[in-house]
């Protein structure tokens, strides 16, 4: 019998023979045999990748929280240091109130992050800011006044220029990218005297989290329980600061900060709006950045099946949803199947967005008197 032969003892044999029989062995796939191992390599693909997704959107939800919990942990220090907490925001109007609001003696436009920035970490920031301009002023706040320079367009010293600034806390990881927004509209709101930014060559610092006020009349069925502006009241209010005392319902009971993210970009139902004629972006004169003044709103009726209209809000009472609607001045995240939201005592937690509306109503407002159970 003859011994099978081998080219070399590190190669391969490229034949073999036995009892006088040569057979070449096969030196590559077929082609059925290449298609197979795709179609598993494609298979594994399809398994893995789901996976895959799912963790990076945990890791995404992980750091909003914590985002959430540091900010939370900020209203904490802020009324450890001045006994109260700071307004949702500080409108237009509050110029001409007598006396000032309290935490605005300047009567200016302010946002409630400006007046927690110094309990973050971001102290630096907020020396630069002066607390008695608005927070969109372009004038200096140094003397000698600084130029502009070419990378913001507008003086560097200036509140314009602080809100510029990007804080990496006030930002969901999971909300799309806004790109280079540097055109900002005029404020429609009475509550802002707020003229077009066009000057700027800078996008403003973005912000994907907001306040909510309270709870608009006509959200739940007669007896609606929110006909009044202390039983509708939010953790925080406008133009008025808010002491320990006033959060009836219990700290861990009542929200103080949710999402409302992507803005200026406008969603709806998980879809950017976008303008009929232009195609462009539908951009939202609200919450413009994190420095703004306005964005903090109350829970409207938001109607679903008008998704697409040009108006969503005006559902019969007890039929809205509480969010992921749109991001126009109601709660909305980015997140699959909820929202981040924390509490007064810090706790924060990501709310289903099946969440009977009843209930979160109760979880907005602060001496509602409802019995709450949080999901």
């Amino acid at each position: 019998m003859d011994v099978p032969r081998l080219p070399g003892w590190l190669g391969l044999p490229s034949a073999v023979s036995f009892n006088g029989l040569r057979r070449r062995l096969p030196n590559a796939f077929t082609l059925v045999e290449l298609l197979v191992v795709i179609a598993i390599i494609a298979t594994l693909i399809g398994l893995l990748l789901p996976a895959v997704q799912s963790a990076r959107e945990s890791a995404r939800r992980t750091q909003c929280m914590s985002n959430m919990r540091q900010i939370g942990l900020a209203f904490q220090l802020c009324h450890d240091a001045r006994k109260y907490f700071p307004a949702a925001m500080f409108s237009a109007q509050a110029a001409a109130m007598s006396p000032r609001p309290k935490g605005n003696p300047g009567g200016k436009e302010h946002s409630w992050r400006i007046l927690v920035m110094p309990f973050l970490e971001e102290k630096k920031v907020a020396e630069t800011y002066d607390w008695n301009k608005d927070w969109f002023d372009m004038t200096s706040n140094t003397l000698p006044p600084k130029p502009a320079t070419p990378e913001l367009g507008i003086r560097p010293d200036c509140n314009l220029a602080v809100a510029a600034t990007n804080v990496s806390v006030y930002r969901c990881p999971s909300a799309p990218p806004r790109g280079t927004i540097t055109q900002i509209p005029a404020s429609s709101d009475s509550d802002s005297a707020r003229r077009a930014i066009t000057a700027m060559r800078a996008p403003l610092g973005f912000t994907d989290y907001e306040c909510v006020t309270g709870v608009k009349s006509g959200v739940l069925p007669a007896p609606d329980p929110y006909r009044t502006d202390a039983a509708a009241a939010g953790f925080l209010t406008k133009d008025s600061i808010t002491r320990m005392r006033e959060i009836v319902d219990g700290m861990s009971k009542t929200m103080l900060v949710v999402e409302c993210a992507a803005r200026p970009l406008t969603y709806r139902m998980g879809r950017p709006r976008l303008v009929p004629a232009t195609g462009a972006p539908w951009m939202f004169d609200q919450g413009v950045g994190w420095a703004d003044s306005l964005g903090p709103f109350k829970l409207d009726s938001i109607d679903e099946s008008k998704a697409t209209a040009t108006n969503m809000k005006g559902a019969a009472p007890g039929t809205g949803i509480p969010m992921n609607a749109t991001n126009e001045g109601e709660c909305y995240s980015f997140h699959d199947g909820g929202m981040v939201a924390v509490f007064g005592d810090t706790s924060t937690r990501v709310i289903a967005e099946g969440v009977d509306l009843r209930t979160f109503c109760g979880m907005i407002t602060r001496a509602g008197g409802e019995n709450v159970v949080v999901p």
